[in-house]
């Protein structure tokens, strides 16, 4: 049966709204249970000393980085949603959050320093003290490290989605991906194959509102140009065209590579030894459809294949970015190691 980029309404399928909870986890390090950390996803708390310090440089520079609209998204949307209160108010509620960053003067202190904890009022949760003898010292600090503040923070989001996909993973599909590529990936209920050729997967979940979509794209490695951004972004176009078809006659996946340049990044904490990420916009040839992807591209190195895991989201008119991200975690998942029954 003909595949269409359409996307139907499917009742009931798994995390609608994906108001995603766990529940008491226990502190590895202390061996005491906490209670269930509370927060949005991508919420980030920012415990300030004073109020001035959110309107004076401090401020400033965390809201540069932090709430930064993140690349590749069809609306503005931040990389974090911003909330801050002072460290007076900061009680046993405020503690819950899932994300917390602390700021901390001390003049008394000759340089500045991160202190980073896990669980410790709640789990999962990853709070990050930054503290320095002044506010120079503070903003030059942050300025530096912001990179690893956002990694950090977002390996901790989508080790927790992950932790909500693995008590109801599709393994039909999970083995599927196994045979065919030689990995796997924790894939949740409502997904589905949707086409399967020759070094080629097209993975979707549809649900009333929205649609993600994932799409496996394997074939023999020859040399380091297959890495090169437009010569990734050319392989996903052409499997795009010939399996991924749009709604109308002669429509079918593209790529947006003039109004969002798609931008390939190297990251470091991908499964893979050497992963390069793009992120940009797609759209459908001969139609109105589009949103926000990102892909990683990789060397398997059980089978010497160069591989490119394409992660999409649709939904027309609203904030996608939680969604992208809910994508993400699965891209994330992958595994080289793991065995699975045949």
């Amino acid at each position: 049966m003909k595949s269409k980029l359409i996307f139907t309404v499917l009742a009931g399928i798994f995390f609608t709204t994906f108001g995603l909870t766990s529940c008491n986890n226990q502190n590895s390090s202390s061996g005491s249970y906490k209670p269930s950390s509370m927060g949005s996803t991508a919420e980030l708390l920012v415990v300030l000393q004073n109020e001035q310090q959110w309107d004076n440089p401090i401020g400033t520079t965390i809201k540069k980085y932090f709430a930064a609209d993140q690349f590749g998204m069809p609306q503005a949307e931040p990389i974090f949603k911003l909330m801050h209160l002072k460290q007076d108010l900061f009680n046993d509620s405020f503690q819950k959050e899932r994300n917390i960053f602390i700021v901390n003067i001390d003049p008394k202190v000759k340089q500045a320093s991160i202190q980073v904890r896990r669980n410790v009022w709640a789990s999962p949760q990853l709070v990050f003290t930054l503290t320095a003898p002044d506010i120079e010292s503070f903003v030059k600090e942050l300025s530096n490290r912001y990179e690893y503040f956002i990694d950090k923070y977002m390996e901790s989001e989508r080790n927790r989605i992950l932790d909500v996909y693995r008590t109801t993973l599709n393994n039909k599909v999970i083995q599927s991906i196994s045979t065919q590529f030689d990995f796997t990936m924790d894939v949740p209920a409502g997904y589905y194959v949707a086409v399967t050729k020759p070094g080629f997967m097209w993975l979707r979940h549809e649900a009333s509102m929205y649609s993600q979509g994932i799409l496996i794209i394997s074939l023999p490695y020859t040399d380091t140009t297959q890495f090169a951004r437009d010569n990734v972004l050319d392989r996903i176009q052409k499997f795009e065209r010939m399996y991924v078809p749009g709604p109308t006659k002669g429509s079918y996946m593209t790529l947006d590579r003039e109004f969002v340049i798609p931008r390939m990044t190297l990251v470091h904490d991908f499964p893979a030894s050497y992963t390069e990420e793009i992120r940009g916009l797609w759209k459908v040839e001969n139609d109105f459809m589009g949103g926000p992807f990102v892909s990683y591209t990789f060397l398997n190195p059980k089978n010497n294949q160069i591989v490119t895991l394409f992660g999409y989201v649709y939904e027309p008119n609203k904030n996608k970015r939680d969604l992208l991200l809910q994508v993400e975690s699965v891209l994330y998942s992958t595994d080289f190691g793991k065995k699975l029954k045949q």
